[in-house]
C-alpha cells in the first residue's frame, strides 16, 4: 500500500543547531540545540508488513530487510513504488557493477542477478548479517573477524579480529568494522587482510557511512556520531544527540543519520552541524540514498521516501 502524507517541520519539531567545544582529548564535541527553523515537506510512506530495518538503493530500487511474518528482503522499485518479491531469509544487501550480495538467515552470502532474480553464487556464511562491497572483493562478518570473499569464485580468507563484528563498510583502501559491544571500530588493509587501526568511538558502535570528510559511525547506545579522521585513524569530532537509531548514510554532500524517536536529521560534514529533516516518533532503523531521494525504514512497518537533494 502506498500513501501520500504532508508533514509539517516546525518550531515543535525539535530542530537543532550546533554549538561546539573542545573535549579532554582536544576532540572537538558537538551537541545538538533547538532551533525554531521552520519547514515543510512531502513524502511517501510504502507499507511492508513487518518490522522494517537494514535497507540498501541501487539497480532502481530500495533492497529492505523486514522481519516476520514476511521474514526477509523485499524490492521496493523507484519507479514503480510497488513492492517486488525478492530474497526468503534475506539480511542486508551490498550492491556490486553486475549483482547484489545478500546475507541470507545467518547462513549464507547469495550473489543475485538484480533483474531476474537468479543466484549466481552461494558461500557458506555462517553468523554473518551484514555485507560489503569493495576493494575488489565482498566482506563478511565472522565468527571473530572478518571474511573476505572473491567475488568470482567465493573463496574465503578470515582476518582475526578477536571481537565479533556487527557492521562492515568497504572502500578502496580500507574496511571498516564496528563493534557495539566494546565501542570501538576496526581499520583493515585490504591489501595486507590485516587490521592496523582500533579506534575507539563509543558505547553501541554500530553504522557507518564514508565521505570525503571522514568515516562516520553512528554509536546507539551513547547516542552520538564519531567522526574518524582515516588520516590520522583518530576520531576528530562527536556529534551528540544523534545516532541512536543506528542509520547513518553518506548522501548529496551531507551525513544523514536516524535518532530514535527522534526522526531523521542531517549533519553538514563542513561543521559537524545537526540540522532535523522529518521528526518521526519510531524507530527508523535503516537509511538509503539513490535517484534524489532518502529511504528511511520503520521499525512499524513501513518505509519512506523522502525527496532530499
Amino acid at each position: 500500500m502506498i500513501r501520500t502524507t504532508a508533514l509539517l517541520l516546525g518550531a515543535a519539531a525539535a530542530l537543532f543547531a550546533c554549538g561546539g567545544e573542545a573535549d579532554g582529548e582536544g576532540r572537538a564535541s558537538v551537541a545538538a540545540t533547538p532551533s525554531a527553523t521552520p519547514a515543510s515537506t512531502a513524502m511517501q510512506l510504502v507499507s511492508l508488513g513487518g518490522q522494517a530495518y537494514s535497507v540498501t538503493y541501487g539497480f532502481g530500487a530500495a533492497w529492505v530487510q523486514v522481519d516476520p511474518p514476511v521474514d526477509g528482503l523485499v524490492k521496493v522499485g523507484e519507479e514503480s513504488g510497488k513492492i517486488a518479491p525478492g530474497v526468503p531469509g534475506g539480511r542486508a544487501v551490498a550492491i556490486a557493477d553486475d549483482a547484489i550480495w545478500v546475507t541470507v538467515a545467518g547462513e549464507t552470502l547469495k550473489k543475485i542477478d538484480p533483474r531476474s532474480g537468479t543466484v549466481l553464487l552461494t558461500v557458506k556464511a555462517p553468523g554473518a548479517n551484514y555485507v560489503s562491497e569493495g576493494a575488489g572483493a565482498v566482506w563478511i562478518p565472522t565468527e571473530g573477524g572478518v571474511a573476505r570473499v572473491n567475488p568470482r569464485t567465493g573463496a574465503m580468507k578470515n582476518i582475526s579480529t578477536e571481537s565479533e563484528i556487527t557492521e562492515l563498510f568497504a572502500t578502496d583502501d580500507a574496511v571498516w568494522a564496528t563493534v557495539k559491544s566494546d565501542g570501538l571500530v576496526f581499520r583493515i588493509d585490504p591489501r595486507k587482510n590485516a587490521v592496523v587501526a582500533t579506534i575507539p568511538t563509543g558505547p553501541g558502535a554500530h553504522g557507518i557511512a564514508v565521505d570525503d570528510h571522514g568515516v562516520w559511525v553512528s554509536n546507539y547506545i551513547a547516542n552520538t556520531v564519531s567522526r574518524i579522521d582515516p588520516k590520522t585513524n583518530k576520531v576528530a569530532a562527536t556529534i551528540e544527540g544523534v545516532g541512536s537509531g543506528v542509520g547513518i548514510r553518506a548522501c548529496d554532500g551531507a551525513i544523514i543519520v536516524s535518532t530514535r524517536y527522534q526522526g531523521i536529521s542531517r549533519i553538514d560534514p563542513e561543521t559537524n552541524q545537526v540540522t532535523p529533516l522529518v521528526p518521526l516518533n519510531e524507530w527508523n532503523y535503516g537509511i538509503a540514498c539513490g535517484a534524489g531521494e532518502l529511504w528511511v525504514s520503520s521499525t512499524n512497518g513501513h518505509i519512506y521516501r523522502l525527496p532530499f537533494g
